[in-house]
């Protein structure tokens, strides 16, 4: 069997250069949203209202948590954040430290609450897996990330997509994983994945914030 593509790397670029999907979107490749990188994470309404170093707090887990557990106008004590949200309290107090020293949070008579009125943007999150043959790990990897994301895909050269639309397609739809076959000239989507409706608001903010911190300091992005 010859594969279309010597290198993951091949596939990678051949499909962001021709998935039509991920057009208006910002594209970063190797995005640290889980336990591990995604291979590819397209974003849809990716801005946020805040400072490159406001958005550098809070691509670190514990400050979106925190952040989003916080009310825009209600004061939240630090007893009732920590009970709510499991932080361990010296954790908490650094994290609260830090979101104060931003500007993100404000501390009126003790409490806390947003400094700033905040409404979470209407995103759209997928996450792409790629992989040459290894529909396995791949699989895996895909499902590991649908907490993570609202769609989640696996990416396969086109000879190998097409057989595991064959040998794997229920597995794949009853995990709500989509399949994309990629060839150097085009990518087709075989099976469509369906949305994760129960993504909390504190992961896809520092999604959000981490992708917006990689286009700052890496050269992994891409804008499509």
């Amino acid at each position: 069997m010859v594969l279309e593509f010597n290198l993951e790397s091949q596939l990678v670029d051949s499909f962001i250069d021709t998935y039509q999907a991920l057009e208006n979107q910002i594209v970063v490749k190797e995005l640290n949203i889980r336990h591990g990188n995604i291979d590819v994470v397209g974003i849809q309404n990716v801005n946020l209202p805040f400072s490159t170093e406001q958005i550098r707090v809070l691509s670190k887990p514990s400050s979106a948590l925190v952040f989003s557990y916080l009310k825009n106008k209600q004061q939240l004590t630090k007893k009732n954040i920590q009970k709510n949200i499991g932080l361990s309290n010296t954790s908490l107090e650094g994290t609260l430290a830090e979101l104060l020293k931003v500007g993100l949070i404000e501390k009126i008579n003790g409490n806390f609450l947003r400094k700033e009125k905040f409404e979470f943007p209407k995103t759209v999150i997928t996450g792409y897996e790629a992989k040459l043959t290894n529909f396995n790990k791949a699989f895996y990897q895909a499902k590991n990330n649908r907490p993570y994301v609202d769609y989640s895909y696996l990416v396969f050269p086109e000879s190998i997509a097409n057989r595991i639309l064959l040998k794997n397609i229920s597995l794949l739809i009853e995990n709500d994983i989509g399949l994309i076959a990629v060839s150097k000239d085009k990518s087709r989507r075989l099976i469509k994945a369906q949305k994760n409706e129960s993504m909390k608001n504190h992961i896809r903010l520092l999604n959000l914030a981490k992708s917006l911190t990689c286009i700052d300091s890496s050269k992994n992005q891409v804008f499509v």
